[in-house]
């Protein structure tokens, strides 16, 4: 359904925990060049995971059960003292995904 206007139906806030997805991965990342709409994926380059990979200060993070409900406990609460409306939440164990509507607030609230 489309509301015919600049405001979005909702947002979709997707990230991923520490080091599990680094560019010159085969499934493609973006960077700050590349975070257009429509615009290419970085290419495959092992050469360059592997750099990336060394120069991680820590170990890649997996989320444990504990950790997974504390993200989703925190999602919760920020959306509930920003007044949004948390439509959809899934925390996995190397990534997690939200949809939320912020009302008619000015999207300017989101960032």
């Amino acid at each position: 359904m489309w509301n015919d206007t600049d405001t979005p139906l909702a947002y979709l806030i997707t990230f991923r925990t520490y080091g599990t997805w680094l560019h010159g991965d085969k499934r493609g990342s973006v960077n700050g060049y590349r975070n257009v709409f429509g615009t290419g994926l970085l290419p495959n380059e092992s050469d360059w995971q592997r750099r990336n990979l060394k120069r991680l200060k820590i170990e890649p993070v997996k989320l444990s059960d504990a950790q997974r409900t504390c993200v989703r406990v925190a999602m919760t609460a920020c959306c509930t003292f920003r007044g949004w409306n948390l439509m959809a939440v899934d925390v996995r164990t190397n990534h997690a995904h939200a949809v939320v509507d912020i009302g008619e607030k000015s999207s300017s609230l989101a960032r």
